[in-house]
């Protein structure tokens, strides 16, 4: 009887702890960088920080300088998916930036504004899209890129 009491205690247990929600994964990069854009009028690459945030430099013909600003990773909606939401610029008085990132479905491929399947670091694995919260001088960039070390 001691035995069947203790099987019995010990399935509910087990069966408590199996049914017990698991704590959330952190959303972070694969990779410490990402690199990406359409190789002829645009480009972008993002930093991973110790902090999860990300630090960004992107180089549009809108701008004469380089754009540098932080970006704060979100959950994003689907597998493999990443989101990040920031400023465009350093200005306080910058627009938001949307950056998603999607990796590019299986048998299919993001092609750059060069009609080119690969880039410096292979073929194109994520298509990258980065939407200002406010166009006007600004436009919507969409594009190519890859997961890199550096």
């Amino acid at each position: 009887m001691r035995i069947m009491f203790t099987a019995v205690a010990g399935l509910g247990l087990a069966a408590a702890l199996a049914a017990a929600p698991a704590p959330a994964q952190q959303i972070t990069f694969p990779a410490p960088a990402f690199r990406g854009g359409d190789a002829t009028t645009w480009n972008v690459a993002m930093l991973t920080q110790p902090d999860s945030s990300v630090d960004y430099t992107l180089t549009v013909p809108e701008s004469t300088t380089p754009l540098k600003g932080k970006l704060q990773q979100k959950a994003a909606s689907g597998m493999g998916d990443y989101l990040l939401v920031g400023k465009l610029g350093n200005d306080p008085k910058a627009p938001g930036l949307t950056v998603k990132l999607l990796p590019v479905p299986l048998g299919q491929q993001c092609k750059d504004g060069n009609d080119k399947t690969r880039g410096k670091y292979g073929p194109y694995d994520y298509s990258v899209v980065l939407t200002p919260a406010k166009l006007g001088p600004w436009k919507v960039w969409t594009g190519c890129g890859n997961f890199t070390m550096k």
